[in-house]
């Protein structure tokens, strides 16, 4: 079954970045002090993107993302996200504009909350969900060395739809590596995702949905509903110097029995990443 594609990294990038900002902001200062300066983010990714066939061959889908944003020392933030399809013919690219409100607890507990206007074009495959509109809430309590996290993410467009991330990852650093200024930070986790539905079928003809509807039907699934889709598994590693850090991340998804069904394959690709921050005091 011909259905759209869902690229990997577009879902898990905001969180490998964004786990990012918040060490650096931890290693410069504890929580009580974070309230203090405020900080610009300067990012740019390449992935690759491998989409693995059941016959046994791979895709590449390689994207280029461009991430500015900017923390406000009260915990509201904006910024933006340019991201370049290099895979088809067509000229494909999309951009997103966000803001939202973060805020950390002495316990450990962290909370994000955003909007995010986003715009699509190219070809209708590579952009996944079709959406004009993004609500995010994040979740988020540190155990020692272990984080624990939720994302719950709703998504206008030409249909509406609400998807749910429960995640797990170990945090490692390793201090003054190769001077007393840098830092390797390791955090490997993983994450089941959970979603509608309703924006696989936008593309399709009357015809075409009935086809699949009774497909799925015949083989015990529900359709145009919210269900399991599929199991995360990420190992960023960073290696920083003060406000500068390169990344490479490993990024792997297997999709749930019912999306395997229609026609979505095992992803996985490495992600590189340079980013800067840049710290404002009072």
């Amino acid at each position: 079954m011909n259905t759209k594609i869902l690229i990997l990294s577009y879902l898990i990038i905001s969180s490998i970045i964004f786990s990012a900002y918040s060490q650096n902001s931890s290693e410069e200062t504890d929580t009580t002090e974070a309230d203090n300066f405020s900080s610009l983010m300067l990012n740019v990714s390449y992935t690759n993107n491998n989409m693995e066939y059941l016959t046994g061959t791979t895709e590449k889908l390689p994207i280029m993302f461009i991430n500015g944003s900017y923390f406000h020392k009260s915990g509201v933030y904006f910024g933006g996200m340019y991201s370049k399809y290099f895979s088809d013919t067509l000229d494909s690219y999309e951009y997103d504009i966000s803001a939202g409100y973060q805020k950390y607890f002495d316990n450990g507990f962290d909370f994000d909350l955003s909007y995010t206007w986003h715009k699509y074009n190219g070809d209708s495959l590579l952009e996944g969900i079709n959406y004009n509109h993004s609500i995010d809430l994040m979740l988020g309590q540190e155990i020692g060395k272990f984080y624990i996290s939720s994302g719950v993410n709703y998504k206008l467009g030409n249909t509406n739809n609400l998807f749910l991330d429960i995640g797990l990852s170990r945090f490692f650093q390793i201090d003054g590596v190769f001077s007393e200024n840098d830092v390797l930070l390791i955090n490997p986790g993983i994450s089941a995702s959970f979603g509608s539905d309703f924006w696989l079928y936008e593309d399709m003809t009357t015809a075409e949905k009935q086809t699949t509807f009774n497909g799925l039907n015949s083989a015990g699934y529900t359709y145009e509903s919210f269900s399991y889709e599929a199991f995360n598994i990420f190992i960023p590693v960073s290696y920083g110097i003060k406000n500068v850090y390169l990344s490479a991340s490993w990024l792997y998804k297997i999709p749930g029995a019912k999306y395997d069904y229609l026609g979505w394959e095992k992803q996985s690709g490495f992600m590189f990443s340079l980013t800067y921050f840049l710290n404002f005091t009072k």
